[in-house]
């Protein structure tokens, strides 16, 4: 049999330095709104819960409540483990959030206000921009940059609006 050898050789520094930053933007998350999902989702809970005793009553709508809450917090908890489905858990937590005014009142009110803040929130959140150069290399905006671009938006701006 033939044995093969792999080659090891060391990391580069760019190498090592993508590694590294794809690591630590993996574990950043938008707290803020991922805290207001989880909060709504317990004050969507909150009248269902109280009310269980009411479930099994013809017409009632209290199952729905507890389901609008658990799958909002569950929204903001699984958004807690996998950051990378933020975006999408936000609006998920958004759409469940006002239709938990079916079942739960949207927790008066409070929760509705909540899941739609906290998931516009983490819709609006994305992973930070890398601050150093590319290694030299340009933008993909043309020869002159992202600079570039912002001032041939600005100069059409005024050209339409003089």
């Amino acid at each position: 049999m033939r044995e093969t050898t792999v080659e090891k050789r060391p990391l580069s520094d760019s190498e090592f330095s993508l590694r590294t930053d794809r690591r630590v933007d993996e574990k950043k998350r938008p707290k803020l709104g991922l805290t207001l999902v989880c909060l709504s989702g317990l004050a969507i809970l909150w009248i269902p819960v109280n009310l269980y005793w009411m479930a099994f009553v013809p017409g009632s709508f209290v199952f729905a409540g507890i389901l609008f809450g658990v799958l909002v917090l569950s929204c903001g908890v699984i958004g807690w483990l996998m950051p990378q489905y933020v975006r999408l858990l936000g609006a998920f937590a958004m759409i469940l959030s006002i239709m938990s005014m079916i079942g739960a009142l949207g927790g008066l009110i409070i929760g509705t206000l909540l899941g739609i803040v906290g998931g516009a929130l983490c819709i609006a959140w994305g992973p930070a921009s890398p601050s150093r150069e590319n290694n030299g290399q340009k933008e993909h905006f043309g020869s002159g940059g992202i600079r570039s671009t912002e001032r041939d938006a600005a100069a059409t701006w005024k050209q339409w609006f003089k």
